[in-house]
């Protein structure tokens, strides 16, 4: 359901309203959803809607980049952006636009290893600056920092429950993984619709490929498998939305 300054909106309050046709889906989908979400205007509303188009196809951006999945010990970048810090963190260089670093990662995908919750962060940065523009982002996120869940001033809140949307992060865990493969204990993933998920280092797979991909890290012996935990990642679109507009 959708509340907007204290109001529920219904199915038909939206009859008549003059929104991109590709956002009616998801709109018609939050509506219904006993999952909440709470606006101070109809203007924050419709940046979710956007952001959430945007990250979805960020995701397919960086599928096609050709950007690799590496632990952090292997992380490496472009660096005429970045520079790779002992940890494995790729730190924005002095002076660089924030924008044109992140951008980067999609078009120069070869360049960049990193793991698949530095790949999330990428993404949300990616749709964001489609969603608000280049000067804006540089404006409000100046010091980036690319680190597993490392965010500089996104508000990102992961809330409990079976209802998923397009753009939401989940996260498929492997709880008898092998310990020599430590890296698949677990993936990050975006929702692309149709039960397609975007998972760095494995690809644009369906909820059982993604099982089987990570059953086949398993240690020796192990009699469970792999799932989807019951939760999703996603961004506080009203506290973003004061932050960058």
């Amino acid at each position: 359901m959708i509340i907007v300054s204290g109001q529920w909106l219904r199915p038909q309050d939206i009859e008549n309203w003059q929104i991109e046709q590709h956002l009616k889906p998801l709109l018609k989908e939050m509506i219904e959803t006993p999952v909440q979400f709470d606006y101070h205007s109809i203007a924050e509303l419709i940046f979710e809607l956007k952001l959430r188009m945007n990250i979805v196809a960020s995701a397919k951006a960086l599928y096609k980049s050709g950007a690799k999945f590496a632990t952090f010990l292997k992380t490496y970048g472009n660096t005429a952006y970045w520079r790779v810090s002992p940890e494995g963190a790729l730190e924005l260089k002095y002076r660089m636009s924030p924008s044109k670093a992140i951008r980067d990662i999609a078009k120069n995908g070869p360049f960049y290893a990193f793991e698949c919750a530095t790949a999330i962060v990428v993404i949300y940065y990616l749709a964001l600056i489609d969603t608000i523009g280049e000067e804006k982002f540089d404006a409000s996120f100046d010091n980036i920092i690319l680190y597993d869940w490392h965010y500089e001033k996104l508000p990102i809140y992961t809330e409990t429950g079976h209802h998923y949307f397009l753009g939401d992060c989940l996260y498929f865990k492997n709880p008898e993984f092998d310990p020599q493969k430590a890296q698949w204990r677990g993936e990050n993933v975006i929702v692309l619709g149709e039960d397609k998920y975007f998972a760095h280092g494995l690809g644009i797979l369906s909820g059982k490929q993604i099982i089987d991909k990570l059953n086949s890290f398993r240690r020796m012996g192990a009699v469970q498998q792999a799932y989807l935990m019951p939760q999703a990642t996603r961004l506080d679109v009203p506290s973003l939305y004061r932050i960058v507009r």
